[in-house]
């Protein structure tokens, strides 16, 4: 009950941290049955707050989202539903767009070249599609050549 206290979980965390706790398997399934029974394990449910969470705090393109709920132990089409609710109306490239932007920063000094794979890398990681990725990254790049063209904005 203290791990539903500060958080949805999925069933499958429940699992694995009630098994760690050495609580025998037929305990954990029965456990976990009147658990899902009276409402207080619920995939979507936690898949949706997982999501929105996440776009609140670490941005992520939807493939990332997926894939973090399906590490999770969330169903597929549970995970893509949650992450289209999540995302709802908001712009994949413009979410990457903004993720890069404040990401270059860190990485004055570098050349053009390792500027462009760290950043590549990066929104790859985050989970964007690669051609979200290859426009955002060409995008900003084109704007850096600029700014160290002309010495600034």
């Amino acid at each position: 009950m203290r791990l539903l206290k500060f958080r949805p979980r999925s069933e499958s965390e429940l699992k694995e941290r009630l098994l760690r706790k050495r609580v025998p398997p037929a305990a954990v399934d029965s456990l976990l049955a009147e658990f899902k029974k009276k409402g207080l394990v619920d995939d979507a449910r936690f898949a949706r707050y997982f999501a929105t969470q996440r776009m609140s705090f670490k941005p992520m393109g939807p493939r990332g989202l997926v894939s973090h709920l399906k590490a999770k132990g969330v169903a597929a089409d549970v995970a893509s539903q949650a992450v289209g609710e999540a995302l709802g109306d908001r712009d994949e490239f413009q979410t990457a767009r903004e993720l890069a932007f404040s990401r270059i920063s860190h990485l004055k000094g570098l050349g053009n070249e390792a500027i462009r794979r760290r950043l590549f890398g990066f929104l790859s990681r985050r989970g964007f599609s690669p051609d979200v990725v290859y426009r955002v990254v060409r995008e900003l790049m084109e704007k850096n050549s600029r700014c160290l063209a002309t010495g600034g904005e």
